[in-house]
């Protein structure tokens, strides 16, 4: 499932060392990776704490473990090691919490950032809200894909092996996930008008 070869050179050195017990080897790879690890998981539960939480404990498995890790791509690995813990927050029963106003979530329909505009700035929070709620109301697995391909900037390839399912299921659910969010976008067209209203 995973691709032979890491596409970042340096993390295999790093792994390398790392499997043989050099922390501050592991050290360098949780600076690589804690601002995405931790970003991806704000966007899949939503809350600050809990993010924190599940990224801290994901690096601490990916320590305990890093033995284990062969020829896998230490990102692919370490993200997968995230997105098992954010099943498990939901398996225990937690909801989602709300994405901060600041998350790029509106990467996903290409918004662009709000201007200092009150008005433009009000119109952009409430785009940001649909957006928010739009992609919450997804199927976790769709979730998933979606936030690691449009929010993440993950290649597919990638997915698959975060995910461990094939490329084909990857690109499904991110267009599964894509049309659901612009179908519950366009039940608002004050604020999503569509392509063609615009144009008249």
């Amino acid at each position: 499932m995973f691709p032979s070869k890491d596409k970042n050179p340096d993390d295999r050195d790093l792994v390398s060392r790392a499997r043989r017990g050099d922390r501050e080897a592991f050290t360098q790879l949780i600076v690589q990776y804690q601002v995405p690890l931790y970003n991806m998981a704000l966007r899949m539960v939503g809350g600050r704490e809990d993010a924190a939480d599940i990224s801290q404990e994901a690096f601490l498995r990916a320590w305990e473990k890093i033995r284990t890790l062969r020829d896998a791509p230490f990102k692919s690995w370490l993200f997968q090691i995230a997105v098992n813990l954010c099943y498990d927050h939901f398996r225990r029963g937690r909801r989602y919490g709300v994405m901060p106003e600041d998350d790029q979530a509106s990467n996903v329909i290409g918004l662009g950032i709000a201007t200092p505009d009150p008005q433009e700035h009000a119109e952009a929070s409430e785009r940001h809200r649909l957006v928010h709620e739009s992609i919450e109301a997804l199927e976790h697995d769709m979730r998933v894909a979606i936030v690691l391909r449009d929010v993440n900037g993950m290649a597919y390839d990638e997915i698959a092996g975060v995910l461990r399912v094939p490329l084909g299921t990857v690109k499904s659910r991110i267009a599964r996930a894509r049309a659901q969010v612009q179908e519950r976008l366009q039940r608002h067209p004050e604020v999503f008008p569509r392509e063609d209203a615009r144009a008249e």
